[in-house]
């Protein structure tokens, strides 16, 4: 508790947009005396950051020293700017990947971007700090990817699970033996639903599995331990279950996952990620039951979040104003499907514009007009979120 009030009364002291959203709120640091107290302020969601942050930029006075004194600002989807500190381990992954066995001997393949997103720098940091050898092999390239595996004998493996299956195929259409060729011992992964299929894959090859959860502005807030069911929630945080309308705190049922950050450079206090998830019962407070769905229109597709807004952003500006996204999920793939109605051919850089907004290419289709149903959401997921290992 002395860490926690120490951390709201440095945030209102030195963070102007803090102060104010507590001020708004009736309250002083004094109004919070414990952790029960911490409902008392009202919960910054994750979906209102992108005004916050137009409004007073980059960084809606949430931070509390300068930009140009940040090691790295990132960009997410949103838009929503994320900073980055000099701190070594600055999400706090470390924790997670020691878990999971990561260590200095291990070479490590990071198939995470490093670009704009922090994704990549998350993992890259929080390896160097458990002194592994790190890759930064970023997305794509499915044969570079497992080459770099075989002659560097890549001994683990970091990013979402979906691209691992695909490299995995790449490796058995080459034959490669694992063991011999293929010297893979560790993957954790992260941003997507690990399907108790791929899991059973991964094991039957003798690669240790474990996956973890967090978000661009909280870093770590979740991960695997096989100590209990579920995900252990990190120590380097104060993780709450809440009610998504009126932000009081549940300890049971499904409720928005709240975070609350010891980070004196950026004391995000009270964030609202948009996830939904439940305490394990029996571990209330200490694991969680993994991402259960998401309260508002953002739809994490192949690890990125997108959202309605941002495709109206680039279709109505092109002169689609009726169209309809569906995710789905086929052969441990994410699979995004965007139904376009048009009386002509679509626009041919359509798919590359939306990319450059969303980071996701959906497949596009033309569609006759009057075929979407206005009555439906514009967005639309279809996937399972139930997570196994609950």
């Amino acid at each position: 508790m002395e860490s926690l009030k120490a951390i709201i009364q440095y945030a209102y002291d030195h963070a102007e947009g803090f102060k104010k959203w507590m001020n708004n709120a009736g309250l002083t640091p004094i109004d919070i005396q414990s952790k029960k107290d911490l409902s008392k302020i009202p919960v910054l969601k994750k979906d209102h950051l992108p005004n916050i942050q137009n409004e007073n930029a980059p960084f809606g006075h949430l931070t509390t020293i300068r930009t140009s004194d940040m090691a790295r600002v990132f960009m997410s989807p949103g838009p929503i700017y994320d900073p980055q500190t000099h701190e070594k381990d600055f999400w706090h992954f470390a924790e997670a990947l020691k878990e999971a066995g990561f260590n200095e001997n291990d070479i490590v393949q990071n198939t995470f971007s490093y670009h704009l997103s922090p994704a990549g720098f998350m993992f890259d940091s929080a390896l160097r700090e458990l002194g592994a050898t790190v890759i930064p092999a970023g997305t794509g390239n499915r044969e570079l990817q497992i080459q770099v595996m075989k002659d560097l004998k890549v001994t683990g493996y970091v990013g979402t699970p979906s691209f691992f299956s695909i490299l995995l195929d790449a490796i058995e259409e080459k034959c490669w033996a694992f063991g011999k060729d293929i010297h893979l011992k560790r993957a954790f992964f992260i941003a997507e639903m690990l399907t108790a299929e791929m899991r059973k894959r991964c094991e039957g090859i003798d690669i240790s599995v474990f996956e973890g959860y967090g978000t661009a502005d909280c870093g770590c807030i979740a991960f695997e331990d096989k100590q209990g069911p579920g995900l252990r929630v990190t120590s380097s945080a104060i993780v709450q279950i809440c009610d998504p309308l009126s932000g009081e705190e549940l300890l049971a049922g499904e409720g928005e996952v709240v975070v609350t950050l010891f980070d004196k450079s950026y004391p995000l206090i009270r964030f609202g990620t948009g996830d939904l998830s439940r305490w394990v019962d029996g571990f209330e407070g200490k694991r969680i039951a993994g991402v259960l769905g998401r309260i508002s229109d953002g739809v994490k597709v192949k690890g990125m979040f997108v959202r309605e807004k941002q495709l109206a952003s680039v279709l109505d500006h092109a002169g689609y104003s009726i169209f309809q996204g569906i995710i789905r999920r086929e052969n441990n793939q994410d699979v995004f499907e965007l139904f376009i109605e048009s009386d002509e051919e679509l626009q041919s850089d359509l798919g590359e514009k939306l990319r450059d907004v969303i980071r996701v290419s959906p497949i596009l289709a033309k569609v006759n007009k009057g075929c979407i149903n206005r009555n439906e959401k514009r967005l639309i997921d279809q996937r399972s979120y139930e997570l196994k290992n609950t």
